[in-house]
């Protein structure tokens, strides 16, 4: 399967113990197989994949200096919205719906109707008293957005520090930190099926182990995947920013590829007043209000090729935007930000200071040769990445 997915073209949760890296160290393009589990490892030696780089909304900072892995906020918006789209249900049915229930009376039986003011007071009592019954699973909903930033608050993310090539964990309970060398790292894409009563089952992590030399243990780090597309994107992007700056000094390559170039705001990864404007933008490209040819008229448009303008996405987007409360689940987003990170201890926020250039660490020997052979291999000769990495020398 994994080598399928590495192909060049054009010529359940692993546990700790089915991954023994210490007694049984691991090489990057090696592949286990444990029954119906297999296992990819990615690194040591976080060589060139040729992969997509891939989840983005996993990394809550990144600068020149260093990348987060945990701790975004993402989904926080869309959560506010369904927040504020339960609470209009209720004002409807409180107040809106009782409103239109006597007016259909008066209407269409006004013999029945004397004191139209009195029903409708009587009605909005008798809607209102059911509406408070929403109080709980509104209640339920606000409780469980602030338990995740209360969360997010006590988990420290994963940091990697790319002028000095390494990497900086944090436990959680104990706020121990753990530093290691950036290409000590074990990295490893895992699949495993399974068979229940609804069918068969296939659940994809991706895992990196942090060896702890002083305490004869490896940290193991699993994140939960839709795919092992996601996973192997998400090991990319985290290795092309520490090799190659991707995401800070270069674009993403299919971004470039299609001259397409982020603002500021669409560079923040996370959430808050900004996605706000993101959307509106959004929103405009949708209706093709930005696009070129702005003053030819719509045959002329047809005639030279310009797809048809619409103003309706944007319309629709701001009724939707008024329905939801304007603002209020981009406010809720920002202030989840601010609150769910947690404060870093001094060691680690003077090891994430930025260096001088000529401080810098540098890429190994080994790797530096093991990233030509397996580049060259998969890009110029056509072998997926296994075959590539056992070119290399490495397994």
């Amino acid at each position: 399967m994994f080598s399928q997915l590495f192909k060049r073209k054009n010529k359940p949760e692993t546990t700790k113990q089915a991954l023994d890296i210490r007694s049984q160290r691991p090489s990057a393009g090696e592949l286990r197989v444990r029954g119906l589990n297999e296992t990819l490892f990615l690194a040591p030696l976080p060589v060139y994949t040729g992969q997509v780089p891939v989840s983005r909304r996993n990394f809550s900072a990144m600068n020149e200096t260093y990348l987060e892995l945990g701790g975004s906020n993402y989904g926080m918006v869309e959560q506010g919205k369904r927040l504020a789209v339960f609470i209009l249900m209720i004002l409807f049915m409180a107040f809106l719906a009782p409103c239109l229930v006597v007016l259909h009376w008066v209407l269409f039986y006004p013999e029945n109707i004397r004191e139209p003011l009195n029903e409708l007071i009587n009605a909005i009592k008798v809607f209102s008293s059911y509406a408070l019954l929403s109080v709980l699973p509104i209640g339920a909903m606000v409780y469980g957005m602030l338990s995740n930033v209360r969360t997010l608050a006590k988990s420290y993310p994963v940091r990697f520090n790319r002028q000095r090539r390494e990497v900086c964990y944090i436990d959680d309970t104990t706020h121990r930190v753990l530093i290691v060398p950036w290409e000590s790292v074990v990295a490893w894409v895992a699949r495993s099926q399974g068979v229940t009563s609804y069918g068969a089952m296939r659940d994809y992590t991706f895992g990196m182990g942090l060896e702890d030399e002083a305490h004869d243990t490896v940290q193991f780090i699993l994140s939960a995947q839709p795919s092992d597309a996601h996973a192997l994107g998400m090991w990319t992007a985290i290795r092309n920013y520490m090799e190659e700056g991707e995401l800070v000094d270069t674009p993403n390559p299919m971004l470039a590829a299609l001259g397409i170039t982020l603002s500021e705001d669409e560079l923040k990864p996370y959430e808050g007043l900004h996605t706000f404007e993101i959307e509106r933008l959004d929103a405009r490209a949708l209706g093709r209000l930005d696009d070129g040819g702005g003053h030819l008229t719509a045959e002329e448009r047809k005639r030279w090729g310009y797809s048809k303008r619409s103003p309706w996405p944007l319309r629709w987007w701001y009724v939707r935007r008024v329905l939801t409360f304007w603002k209020m689940p981009y406010l809720i987003a920002e202030w989840a930000h601010r609150k769910g990170r947690p404060i870093l201890p001094q060691s680690v926020q003077a090891w994430s200071r930025p260096l001088p250039p000529e401080q810098w660490a540098q890429p190994s020997p080994a790797l530096q040769k093991a990233n030509a052979l397996v580049k060259t291999a998969m890009d110029k000769k056509g072998a997926n990445f296994i075959d590539a990495c056992k070119a290399a020398g490495l397994h």
